[in-house]
């Protein structure tokens, strides 16, 4: 099972298209549109009444309530990705185990976290030097998340062994992310600018619009993601789905 680009997309929106990947797709949309007004909320509440008005959609509460429910939305997007990673890498299509919510999620939130940064500073560094070192970086380094979620390996071992998993794909892993989000990023930006002069600053309608197509997008990614992991492991000689469900575990208690 080699890394076909066709066939990786493929398979992994059949991970995604099932009970789980919908409702991990309802879920990303409503937490994604809870964060975004209480954000907006938040700093419309900081604002002169003048910039706040431009903000939609907002909504009239306490600050410490605002803030606190930014935080709050703000903090479960990343549970999120995290339970949707480990769904999609261990094959669960009917249930979704609990733990892969809870099982040391505040370790695996910390470590991706401050892997974020590194790998920021590194692709920044990266891009600076030139762009293709910069591309060489985002694409060793893109299953990190995946090796922190599933293997319970920190930030440094995931990223070493993305680098490891990834060496000698890297052509076809840039051809797969080509083909996959510079479409998509086309036409989310077409849609927000097209809202935007339909409906005028101050209109939520833009906002919730993009939430509405890109949070179900980054679930879909997730799941090719998944699968392009799998199939890279495949071709180092192991079972991926036996080392993925014994990893992660399922366990009995699901949602």
């Amino acid at each position: 099972m080699s890394l076909q680009i066709g066939a990786t997309i493929a398979n992994g929106l059949r991970r995604v298209a099932n009970r789980n990947g919908l409702l991990l797709i309802l879920a990303s949309v409503g937490l994604g549109a809870a964060w975004q007004v209480a954000f907006n909320s938040a700093a419309a509440a900081a604002l002169p009444p003048e910039v706040a008005g431009e903000l939609a959609p907002a909504l009239d509460a306490p600050f410490p309530v605002l803030v606190a429910l930014t935080v709050a939305t703000f903090l479960l997007l990343p549970v999120l990705s995290i339970a949707a990673v480990r769904t999609f890498v261990a094959g669960e299509s009917d249930r979704i185990p609990r733990e892969f919510f809870t099982r040391r999620i505040v370790w695996v939130v910390a470590n991706l976290a401050v892997g974020g940064l590194v790998f920021s500073v590194l692709l920044t560094l990266g891009t600076l030097l030139l762009v293709i070192p910069g591309i060489v970086v985002y694409v060793s380094l893109l299953f990190m998340t995946v090796f922190v979620a599933v293997e319970d390996e920190n930030f440094v071992a995931a990223m070493r062994d993305s680098w490891r998993l990834t060496r000698g794909n890297w052509l076809r892993l840039f051809g797969l992310l080509l083909v996959v989000v510079v479409p998509f990023t086309a036409a989310i930006g077409v849609l927000s600018t097209g809202l935007a002069i339909a409906f005028g600053p101050g209109s939520a309608v833009p906002t919730l619009a993009v939430i509405a197509v890109s949070m179900p997008f980054s679930i879909a990614i997730l799941g090719v993601l998944a699968e392009a992991f799998l199939r890279l492991r495949d071709e180092r000689g192991r079972d991926p789905a036996s080392d993925a469900r014994d990893t992660v575990d399922a366990g009995t208690r699901t949602i």
